[in-house]
């Protein structure tokens, strides 16, 4: 960004700050599309992106111009939010976990499948999901002896996720909207997060 567009970016933002008033929504897809384009972006480039692009979009829903339309979410995942948007951001972030797990396994690096199609997946969710599925078959194969339970735990929830969408909805040939990211945000969150609480309970366990 130039230094004029961050200057005149941020003479458009102050006001809705000092005025609890909303986003401007150009800029708030301009957000979006960034994060869903991470060509040329270094993997912490990209998260930063996609931090302020789901922080835009929710503050932008909070405060929507039209009262009827404004919508709160929740800071961490919302697994009653039956969104066709956010449903299908989960749907990619557990394609994503899969495949990289399966590449962390075979000491692999290289973006996954999910990485490199996420743009088209913003665009054409319901087409691009199941060339991700069919990718992501050989990946859940390699892990099925070595990692049988996180495979079956990986299934159970997309299994869970899919059945949440209204059929109607899940067939739409729309584009997604910026919930679609807080969807795959949140979705990624929870996979670190049980991480994390597995590690420390091992550890803790190998202390006592």
């Amino acid at each position: 960004m130039d230094d004029q567009l961050k200057k005149n970016t941020v003479e458009r933002l102050l006001p809705c700050i000092a005025g609890k008033r909303p986003v401007p929504f150009d800029l708030v897809t301009c957000c979006v599309s960034r994060a869903c384009n991470r060509a040329g972006l270094d993997n912490w480039e990209w998260e930063m992106a996609l931090g302020v692009a789901c922080a835009m979009y929710k503050g932008y829903c909070a405060r929507h111009p039209l009262e009827k339309q404004r919508r709160k979410h929740k800071m961490g995942l919302d697994e009653t939010n039956t969104s066709r948007d956010y449903l299908y951001g989960r749907l990619l972030a557990v394609a994503e976990r899969i495949e990289r797990v399966a590449l962390s396994v075979a000491e692999e690096k290289r973006p996954t499948n999910a990485e490199r199609l996420m743009q088209r997946f913003a665009d054409l969710p319901y087409a691009t999901w199941p060339q991700l599925y069919k990718a992501i078959q050989p990946y859940r194969q390699r892990l099925q002896q070595s990692r049988g339970g996180f495979i079956r735990n990986m299934d159970k929830l997309m299994d869970e996720i899919t059945n949440a969408f209204n059929p109607e909805e899940f067939m739409k040939p729309d584009r997604l909207s910026g919930e679609f990211l807080l969807g795959y945000h949140c979705q990624r969150q929870a996979f670190r997060n049980a991480k994390e609480s597995e590690t420390t309970e091992k550890t803790q366990g190998e202390n006592e």
